[in-house]
């Protein structure tokens, strides 16, 4: 199914780089990869969305995950110029450590305060670029699938939520201002032998994206983890290349698709801030020592967000913190009820796995990764929530 939104709408796309310009710590897989170069330059994208009163910004950063201390920061200087937003981390492994987590060894954070810093002005800008490009546009909003071959769950074999959701915009006379796609699957093709800068297989996605649908590529991780990783035969260039060019040529297929129906498009944002507890020792401790920075006073608690988003009366979307896992993410969807859904894992936060009561077990890798067993449970709980306020919106 292919929707165009042709009324109310203005959009626009932009994008910034983000490289840094000194070595720095790579974030994932293990401690001490100092980057020796740039295999490709990391950005920050925005799709900016303006309906009457409300500005919508969606952002994809090419980084690891920021946490929600730094994007609290980012959203409140937004919200001053009256923008709300999402800020989506790709989950990039061979980009800055902007957590702590990887740096020359396991006592020593690897973030570099300057480069973080930069980065927070950087999705400022990006979004402020955007806002001068806003024209009126109409958005097509359609959806695919992973191809075949592409992804693999490597703890629960065959258990994928393999929907792309795609927002394309183009002007009235036909010009193309940008593609945003939607879907789960770690940035992670490049393994720990990589020391060069890179955003693995959503480079060659979003160029080639860019160089055969038009305008700016923006890409929103989903439901990620336990672990939605490449279904690769090594780990390089020429294997991220063909992952990015498979997913990209299953989303031009579906952009070209020409069964199409009309709509008025209105827009509703609704946002929660949140508490959750940490009952992860290993978290505390990392807190405690300085590696990670403090959670909050007595590092057993955390704030984070929820948000939901609704394009009516076509598509409903909700950003989750952390890396959920598939079930956690489908069991979301089932709560959205237009013909399109969004899920956006990494919204705003990253706080570790995010996995289901039911498939919490202990001992396991992505439970030491997570803030504990009742992090989805509560996290769905404020996702009902938000929807339900949103239906008096």
């Amino acid at each position: 199914m292919r929707a165009e939104v042709v009324s109310g709408l203005k959009i626009a796309f932009s994008k910034v780089k983000v490289t840094p310009s000194k070595p720095v710590y790579l974030a994932g897989l293990k401690p001490n990869r100092l980057s020796r170069g740039v295999h490709d330059d990391l950005y920050a994208r925005c799709m900016l969305l303006s309906y009457n009163d409300i500005l919508f910004a969606l952002i994809g950063v090419d980084s690891i995950g920021l946490v929600y201390k730094d994007t609290k920061e980012i959203k409140e200087k937004l919200f001053g110029k009256g923008v709300y937003s999402i800020i989506g981390s790709t989950h990039d492994h061979s980009s800055p450590d902007v957590i702590g987590l990887w740096g020359p060894s396991p006592e020593v954070s690897g973030v570099d305060l300057d480069y973080l810093e930069f980065l927070k002005e950087s999705i400022i800008e990006c979004v402020e670029k955007a806002l001068e490009k806003l024209v009126p546009a109409k958005l097509i909003i359609t959806s695919t699938r992973i191809p075949e071959g592409v992804a693999r769950n490597g703890r629960d074999p065959g258990l994928i939520d393999k929907e792309i959701t795609v927002l394309a915009a183009e002007t009235y006379s036909g010009d193309r201002l940008g593609i945003l796609v939607n879907f789960g699957l770690h940035p992670e093709v490049l393994w720990n032998d990589n020391l060069l800068l890179t955003a693995d297989y959503p480079y060659y996605m979003l160029s080639k994206l860019e160089k055969e649908y038009g305008g700016i590529g923006v890409f929103l991780n989903g439901a990620l983890g336990g672990m939605i990783t490449p279904n690769v035969k090594e780990h390089s260039f020429k294997e991220a290349e063909r992952i990015g060019t498979a997913i990209a040529d299953s989303i031009l297929k579906a952009v070209k698709s020409p069964t199409t129906f009309y709509t008025v498009a209105s827009l509703t944002v609704v946002s929660k801030e949140i508490e959750l507890p940490v009952l992860n020792k290993k978290f505390i401790e990392l807190a405690e020592k300085g590696v990670v920075r403090k959670i909050s006073e007595e590092n057993t608690r955390t704030r984070s967000i929820v948000n939901y988003f609704r394009i009516s009366p076509l598509l409903e979307g909700v950003s989750m913190p952390g890396e959920p896992l598939p079930k956690v993410g489908l069991k979301v969807e089932k709560m959205l009820r237009k013909p399109f859904k969004m899920f956006i894992g990494l919204g705003d936060d990253e706080i570790g796995y995010v996995i289901d009561p039911e498939d919490w077990k202990e001992g396991k890798y992505e439970e030491s990764m997570s803030l504990g067993p009742d992090t989805a449970t509560i996290l769905m709980g404020e996702i009902r929530h938000i929807i339900e306020v949103a239906e008096n919106v």
